[in-house]
């Protein structure tokens, strides 16, 4: 359960967004298709400003990617790997092995090649 709920976190949270308003206060929102929804209520957002933090493919791209590499990360963790998988076979234990560092690799390479320009909950304007 506490996997699944770090799992939900780490890609909802690929879709947030932050901004700085007219007095220079941070302000978080969620990516939408008609813009950025604000979660500070008392922040607003221009509308053609707001045009430009619409919700895009590559969110989707870096949410799912995000969620692999979390994964990758738990089964690094041998008391999760126990909890799964409590006496995995011989070919089980190598790809538990194999897995993470491959879809590290991989989400690395996808994370450099197509970057994102959100600034989310947690990373510096």
């Amino acid at each position: 359960m506490l996997v699944s709920i770090g799992g939900f976190t780490c890609f909802i949270l690929s879709f947030t967004d932050s901004y700085r308003d007219l007095n220079g206060t941070v302000c978080y929102g969620f990516a939408t298709t008609n813009g950025l929804w604000i979660i500070d209520g008392k922040a607003v957002l221009p509308k053609e400003r707001s045009k430009s933090y619409r919700l895009q493919f590559i969110d989707f791209a870096h949410a799912i990617m995000t969620l692999l590499v979390f994964g990758a990360v738990v089964m690094f963790d041998h008391n999760v790997v126990n909890c799964f998988f409590p006496k995995p076979s011989a070919e089980v234990a190598e790809l538990l092995t194999a897995l993470p560092v491959a879809v590290g690799v991989f989400c690395s390479m996808m994370f450099a090649t197509f970057p994102t320009t959100r600034h989310g909950i947690g990373f510096p304007l």
